[in-house]
């Protein structure tokens, strides 16, 4: 797999469409084509951090393909690479959403309890 398959890989895991990722490097769209086109073409050690912090692939895998793909997050070392993205999703979050994040899942355990009674 090269740098290019690795860019395509990211943008469909996370759904993201070419200006999408653009915009959140603060890239041009052309450029994120090249990318995708064009495996001379290298990214940028730094616009790879950006991506990194953005959606949580390791750098070194995105330019190199250097495992672990997923940045290393908790101390739970077999956590899967969803477990690991949701964690840095958690991260990047202030107090409000995460008190937000917590309701739900405390919502979602109320509903199986309530299911665990009903059978």
């Amino acid at each position: 797999m090269n740098q290019c398959d690795r860019i395509r890989q990211i943008l469909q895991e996370n759904k993201l469409k070419q200006k999408e990722l653009a915009a959140a490097i603060s890239v041009t769209e052309s450029y994120i084509s090249k990318l995708l086109k064009e495996p001379d073409i290298n990214l940028s050690p730094s616009l790879a951090v950006l991506i990194e912090e953005k959606y949580g692939y390791n750098a070194a895998w995105i330019l190199h393909g250097e495992e672990p793909k997923i940045k290393h997050v908790g101390k739970n070392k077999n956590l899967s690479d969803l477990h690991k993205k949701a964690l840095l999703q958690l991260e990047k979050m202030d107090d409000r959403q995460v008190k937000a994040v917590l309701s739900f899942i405390r919502s979602l355990d109320e509903v199986e309890k309530t299911f665990e009674q009903e059978n």
